[in-house]
């Protein structure tokens, strides 16, 4: 029968997490009179309304189980109120699977669950209105400042990077501040400014504390860039940042209240056929990015950390392991797929790239030049399709962070030439960050993006810069999508913006503000047959759609919280977008302590709906 929810079993963020009692689903199985077959599976449906009967719509539903595959299935309900899942393929065991309903600026009052005689649930619940949404809103909902301010933007840049600002750990780092003067406010963010620069030399493969890229603690190349003026995290921005911090970052964080859900983070895309999958990992690691191999029903991820590649069968959840060869730390970070079906890792800790082909099951590697004591390779030029694209002589160009460079490599030889790119001004090689890059369909000329500087084009063919466009220090463009025709979209991540730009004319055709700026716009992905870009954000726990006709914004919310999302990934074939919360692995490593920590290992497949 109808029950209160009350707050009872409600996690962070208030969610309603109320669990399928296995007395109250026995004495429905029971009532209907039978249980199902985990070999018959069931399905989820009901409604959702408020406290007058009126529906409420683009509420998330979610049914979760450890067991399950995926590990959670994620459905909204619609204008009048109702919704259907899949049917999840298992016995359902009320002990073990949970039924979760969320809406920001809403939580359950009351639910009633009952089960059918072939052992589908049925989800009627009532929803009140909250007030106080504190527990509710992403992270991006606490930075203060509003859009245009430098400071804001630089801060979001600088800040919302490695972690979502606030994330947990940053409310309750914040919240020890209260009451302090902006003076010894300022002396604490210095000292965690500090703590920052070094967690930043040990986030990879070793996993335990040690740094990264072969330095150790007593080498003077890691001493210097511990230091203000040696690392990635300069004087003049610690300036910014730290007063920024100081003077404006709250320091309570219980009470939000008039929170408009749609003012504040734009039209909700979601509807009754869209649906959300996650595929929890069995190890704890970090899982940046995620590659679909064309004419494969694998979803390919790395783990940076572990030095190995992932192959996910969605089909039964199944993971199968590839190390990366070679001595010592690799330091797998981005991936991507070609044409052909091989997968490109660019091993930032090896300073080299690998060619990995599913089919043969063997690695090429290509070392970085000779000479080169430091280098950390980072993104690959890709097409359209986001498919690594050689150049008109088969080279394959990448960027180089720490050495402001690109490379190229040629697929056949390994020769690998280097080409320095301009520097902003103000900046210096190590600090500049160059970036994304995509290739034209010309196949003569790529462009990259400097974290701290220019978006640019390299002739491929006469080996020069032609094109050099600024942005306001902190706007941070990042990693970028190209058309067959030749426009690019460029994601701002400080600034929270998407600009269109023509590659022929080499102007900016337009910028757009994304609808909620502090999300934190972290890259853009193409999508042809929708004619729309879909842009990952790391601090708003949800991914945006662009229409590029209509000019309009939607929204999918993800279905937790502290959803870090880099790089979005499509499926050209089914249309289903695929990404990893690729959040840092920070806590306890090993597998019986999975689930305890805050970090989401997951896979994350996204079927919108249209």
């Amino acid at each position: 029968g109808w029950r209160s929810a009350g707050l009872q079993g409600v996690p962070s963020r208030g969610e309603a997490d109320v669990r399928i009692i296995g007395r109250i689903l026995m004495a429905g199985a029971v009532a209907a009179g039978t249980l199902v077959p985990a070999a018959f599976g069931f399905e989820v449906s009901g409604t959702v309304k408020d406290r007058v009967g009126k529906p409420v719509p683009n509420v998330r539903v979610t049914i979760a189980g450890d067991d399950l595959v995926p590990t959670t299935t994620t459905v909204f309900t619609t204008a009048d109120g109702t919704f259907r899942a899949p049917k999840v393929n298992a016995a359902y065991d009320g002990n073990k699977i949970e039924i979760s309903t969320f809406r920001i600026g809403f939580e359950e009052d009351a639910r009633k669950l009952t089960a059918d005689k072939n052992g589908n649930v049925v989800l009627d619940a009532i929803l009140r209105t909250k007030r106080n949404v504190a527990d509710q809103v992403p992270a991006s909902a606490w930075f203060p400042g509003k859009a245009g301010d430098r400071d804001l933007h630089i801060t979001i840049n600088e800040c919302a990077g490695c972690h979502q600002l606030a994330a947990a750990r940053v409310k309750t780092f914040a919240s020890s501040l209260d009451g302090l003067s902006v003076a010894d406010k300022a002396e604490a963010w210095k000292a965690m400014v500090q703590y920052m620069r070094e967690q930043a030399l040990e986030m990879g493969p070793s996993g335990h504390s040690e740094p990264r890229w072969g330095l150790t603690r007593e080498s003077p190349d890691y001493k210097a860039a511990i230091t203000p003026d040696g690392s990635f995290f300069r004087p003049q921005d610690e300036k910014i940042v730290v007063e920024f911090l100081s003077k404006k970052f709250p320091t309570s964080f219980e009470t939000y209240t008039n929170y408009d859900e749609v003012k504040r983070l734009g039209a909700f895309g979601v509807n009754a056929k869209t649906v959300i999958e996650e595929f929890k990992l069995p190890s704890y690691g970090w899982t940046r990015e995620v590659s679909i191999v064309p004419g494969s029903k694998f979803v390919w991820f790395l783990e940076l950390d572990k030095d190995r590649l992932g192959r996910l069968d969605p089909s039964d959840g199944s993971v199968t392991w590839v190390d990366v060869p070679g001595k010592g730390p690799q330091g797998p970070h981005t991936l991507n797929a070609d044409a052909d079906g091989g997968l490109w890792a660019a091993l930032e800790e090896s300073y080299s790239i690998g060619r990995y082909d599913p089919k043969t099951e063997k690695w090429r590697i290509y070392p970085p030049p000779k000479g080169v004591k430091f280098a950390i390779t980072h993104d690959t030029a890709f097409n359209s399709m986001r498919h690594v694209q050689p150049d008109f002589k088969g080279r394959i160009w990448l960027t180089l962070v720490g050495l402001n460079e690109l490379w190229s490599v040629d697929i056949k030889t390994a020769a690998v030439e280097r080409f320095r790119m301009p520097l902003p001004p103000d900046q210096d090689l190590f600090n500049v960050f160059l970036y994304g890059t995509v290739m034209e369909p010309s196949r003569k000329r790529v462009w990259f993006t400097q974290l701290h500087g220019f978006l640019g084009s390299f002739n491929v063919e006469t080996e020069t810069v032609e094109t050099i466009v600024p942005f306001p220090y902190g706007a941070a463009p990042r990693r970028m999508a190209i058309e067959e025709s030749g426009i690019l979209w460029v994601p701002l991540y400080g600034d929270g913006q998407v600009v269109k730009f023509d590659t022929e004319a080499r102007k900016i055709l337009a910028t757009y503000d994304m609808p909620d700026r502090g999300g934190a716009s972290y890259s853009v992905t193409l999508d042809p047959k929708r004619k729309a870009i879909w842009i990952g954000t790391t601090n708003s726990d949800r991914i945006y759609r662009f229409d590029i006709e209509t000019e309009k914004w939607r929204h999918y919310p993800l279905p937790r919280a502290e959803a870090f999302i880099r790089m979005l990934e499509i499926d050209h074939e089914t249309g289903d977008l695929w990404t990893a919360y690729s959040n840092l692995p920070i806590g306890p490593r090993d597998p019986e302590t999975y689930g305890k920590s805050w970090a989401n290992n997951m896979i994350v497949r996204i079927h919108p709906g249209d």
